[in-house]
């Protein structure tokens, strides 16, 4: 308990309002979704400056969503420190649907390992039309694997690591809600007079009737679409034209789906870039094909 206690007093509030400021989140986020952040890093000392907790944030009103999490990493790292990890083997049997991740972790105050597994069917990010999504379709026994080391770690170190923010492969996919099927029906009130149509009234446009709720959705759509544009200008020359690809004729709950994967992917990227870069270098973003993702 020291050494979390002295983690607690590294963390100061004062350095995590430095990140926020550094990495352009201060003006992004909510009073209460900064708040929840710096109380979860500092009760646990994680430090966002060496990629021990993250967070993101999009969507606004009652589509805004909000998520904290930790790399797998940093619940081997707290289980080391506590001196009483002697170990531990990770493996995989099976595939597709009966693919499982086995985690044996050995503890030298315990006379036996301990051992869990994770099946990639109860964990697996599905989308709205059933299939995995894009991370899981490409890498589902690395991503199964992330699951079962967070898991085991947690279990295995409960006092220690217990209530630690989930690692973003855990985070299960929400769906965002649809307006028009929230929504009640607006009620129709009767004509202050009654008319008979005639030759000369003029039939409304589209657009004049169209609904609260259709104009809701399609201003949600548009914010869904600036947040993942802003978040693919970030990834690498190389990788944008993919995502870009991913958002033509894209719906509300696809946009969604390409935002917290995106985020995902520039999370992965800072934390490689601090461990094999003194500093990142910008990538220059795919101007010209800006205006396809609509």
């Amino acid at each position: 308990m020291d050494n979390a206690v002295a983690l607690r007093d590294e963390i100061t509030e004062a350095k995590i309002i430095e990140y926020l400021d550094a990495a352009g989140k201060t003006k992004k986020l909510l009073d209460t979704e900064k708040k929840m952040f710096i109380n979860i890093a500092r009760e646990f000392g994680l430090n966002p400056f060496k990629r021990e907790i993250h967070i993101t944030a999009y969507g606004e009103g009652e589509y805004r969503q909000c998520s904290i999490i930790t790399g797998y990493e940093v619940y081997i790292k707290r289980a080391e420190r506590t001196g009483k990890l002697d170990g531990w083997e990770m493996t995989t049997e099976g595939e597709g649907k009966d693919l499982k991740a086995i985690v044996k972790i050995y503890r030298r105050d315990m006379s036996h390992p301990f051992i869990h597994e994770v099946y990639y069917v109860e964990c697996v990010q599905l989308n709205k039309q059933g299939n995995p999504n894009a991370v899981w379709a490409k890498q589902p026994r690395f991503m199964t694997k992330k699951v079962a080391i967070g898991q085991a770690f947690r279990l295995c170190f409960s006092d220690d690591l217990g209530g630690m923010p989930y690692e973003e492969s855990e985070m299960p996919q929400e769906e965002i809600k649809n307006v028009t099927e929230e929504q009640p029906e607006p009620i129709k009130k009767p004509p202050k007079k009654a008319e008979k149509p005639n030759k000369t009234t003029k039939q409304k446009s589209a657009p004049e009737q169209q609904t609260a709720p259709d104009k809701n959705t399609a201003q949600e759509l548009e914010n869904l679409r600036k947040s993942a544009w802003k978040l693919i200008q970030k990834l690498p020359a190389e990788e944008q034209a993919k995502w870009i690809n991913s958002c033509r004729g894209a719906n509300i709950d696809t946009f969604k789906e390409i935002i917290q994967e995106v985020d995902a992917c520039l999370f992965k990227l800072e934390q490689a870039a601090a461990d094999e870069q003194p500093e990142p270098t910008a990538n220059s973003p795919i101007k010209e094909q800006e205006l396809e993702i609509y």
